[in-house]
């Protein structure tokens, strides 16, 4: 659906009846397709929405009374008419004008009087600078601007726009709103414009649009995290929180929107990045996250002595209600200092950053078995290891790790290892390491993912492996059409049987070889396994490759979630 913002029509089917149905999101209620705006966009449409049904309000009370008036013709029906008509329009206007409830507590009150033409000089810049925006050859040099709100009044998304000049030839513009929604009095927040391609710029002229109010606002106090991590993972930073709306009324946060960003030791703007929160909407006793991509400026090598990071959001009683923009002070909360780095091979989810400490699993009680020396098919040097839950009473929840390899003092590279959804106390999954500069592994360093955990029993639907038939036997491989390698290998075929009462729709299944010793021989995973529905069981055949000792025995470890 498309909406036409002059006539405020469905694009489908031209009705005019439209209601929120989401974030930025809009849906016809006559033939039911949806819209999604931006942001701007969506500011402006609430702000007409409210306008239409104000002035619908006003047009049938006026139909109604002409009705009346028509139909009775005494002068004393007429005169009460003319009081309800007057009583009605002095509610709308005590409701427009009416004072603001603090937003912590009872409903939101919404206050539409602000001054919505504001002067544009109230809105100060800093001196622009020239910046590249990513590293290498696709940097893009793009002109950073940062504004400073001096007309005592919060701001709704200013746009700046630049004109710029080679010498006295004007050679382009551009223009961006700011990447927060609202602009408090006294803040101030970077923007950045894209600068003209191949041209050179020696000067630009630096302008406001008509500057705004919010339409619909209330104050109210400020939302931070509850928990924060600035991470960093090679050129990539990220700023990850939890929010949590802890209001006792009834209303909903919605469109919450952060700003983070980034400062040198002298107080420069180095980055900056705009996120939301997960949820569209987060009602009272609810929690989301937010994961912010900062962007750097300049300089990569700069590093980053502190960052800063302010939460602009709405609150909204119900679906069908317009939002309410709430103003707070003081809401940018600083920290002095840099990221955590953590390896760029590794998957970090907001999740297992944001975790409580009670939620945490204790990275001591996993650990990396000893390497035990074994050879492909092709006879090439490797390694089988085994990562295992040492811990008594908790279940490591989606294990995962980076492993550097070494020859000696010579890091030979990495290895990213992860492991099943949940890993049981005393369980271990299988790890294979190759070697690739060297011929052999001498030691090893573990990167452990910060990890949550499970308390026993677990929420892992059980399942019962059954081994049927084992078969050794071997194979050759002709590598380059010039030689040949014979290796060993082990048919293991047998059923999986779900005795619960849930379908497991994604089973997985590792299937490990051990020597007499009980050292691992060799492994593979099936992952290509159908669901299991309650009661019923379905056969696997697996062809496990042996790189060790010949085997003795096999042992299972499966994942059903």
């Amino acid at each position: 659906m498309t909406i036409n913002l002059q006539t405020l029509k469905c694009g489908e089917c031209g009705s005019g009846v439209l209601r929120r149905s989401g974030l930025n999101q809009y849906t016809c209620a006559h033939c039911g397709s949806m819209s999604i705006v931006e942001d701007d966009v969506s500011d402006r449409l609430e702000r007409v929405l409210e306008q239409v049904k104000d002035e619908a309000g006003r047009r049938l009370a006026a139909e109604h009374s002409a009705r009346q008036r028509h139909v009775v013709k005494s002068m004393a029906i007429a005169a009460s008419a003319i009081v309800v008509l007057v009583t009605v329009v002095f509610a709308v206007t005590a409701l427009l004008v009416g004072g603001k409830e603090p937003a912590g507590t009872g409903t939101v009150a919404a206050a539409s009087t602000a001054p919505r033409a504001i002067p544009v000089d109230g809105l100060k810049f800093d001196p622009p600078r020239q910046v590249l925006v990513g590293s290498g050859s696709p940097a893009r040099p793009r002109l950073l601007v940062v504004a400073r709100n001096e007309t005592g009044v919060a701001l709704e998304r200013p746009s700046v726009k630049a004109i710029f000049y080679d010498g006295d030839s004007r050679i382009g513009e551009g223009s961006e709103s700011l990447p927060i929604g609202t602009l408090a009095p006294g803040e101030t927040a970077p923007v950045l414009i894209d600068l003209p391609s191949d041209r050179n710029v020696t000067r630009q002229e630096v302008q406001v649009a008509a500057l705004s109010a919010p339409y619909r606002s209330v104050e109210g106090p400020r939302l931070q995290f509850t928990r924060v991590r600035l991470v960093q993972q090679q050129d990539e930073l990220r700023l990850v929180g939890r929010i949590v709306n802890a209001r006792k009324d009834t209303a909903m946060l919605t469109g919450v929107e952060v700003l983070a960003t980034l400062y040198d030791d002298a107080g420069a703007i180095i980055g900056f990045g705009r996120g939301f929160s997960q949820a569209n909407e987060i009602k009272p006793g609810e929690r989301s996250a937010a994961d912010v991509r900062i962007e750097r400026l300049g300089n990569r090598q700069v590093p980053i002595a502190a960052w800063d990071y302010r939460i602009d959001y709405n609150l909204s009683e119900h679906e069908q209600q317009g939002r309410t923009r709430v103003l707070s002070a003081g809401r940018v909360i600083r920290t002095a200092g840099g990221p955590e780095i953590f390896h760029p091979s590794m998957r970090l989810g907001s999740e297992d950053l944001l975790a409580d400490e009670a939620e945490r699993f204790d990275l001591a009680q996993i650990e990396l078995l000893a390497l035990v020396p074994a050879r492909n098919v092709t006879q090439r040097p490797v390694y089988l290891a085994e990562v295992v839950n040492r811990s008594s009473e908790a279940i490591a929840l989606a294990p995962s790790a980076v492993i550097s390899r070494y020859d000696g003092s010579k890091l030979d590279g990495t290895t990213a290892v992860a492991g099943p959804a949940y890993l049981y106390p005393g369980e271990r999954f299988p790890v294979l390491l190759e070697p690739r500069e060297t011929d052999r592994i001498s030691s090893t360093r573990v990167e452990w993912k910060p990890m949550r955990r499970a308390a026993l029993p677990g929420p892992r639907a059980p399942l019962q492996v059954r081994i049927d038939d084992t078969r050794a036997a071997t194979s050759s491989v002709l590598v380059n059409f010039s030689r040949r390698y014979s290796y060993k290998y082990v048919e293991v075929s047998g059923t999986v049987a779900n005795p619960g009462q849930a379908i497991v729709r994604k089973p997985r299944l590792w299937v490990s070889l051990r020597d007499a010793d009980g050292k691992l021989a060799g492994f593979t995973l099936l992952d290509n396994l159908p669901a299991i529905a309650p009661g019923e069981s379905v056969p696997f055949q697996a062809k496990v490759d042996q790189f060790g000792r010949d085997f003795a025995s096999v042992d299972t470890l499966y994942q059903s979630d």
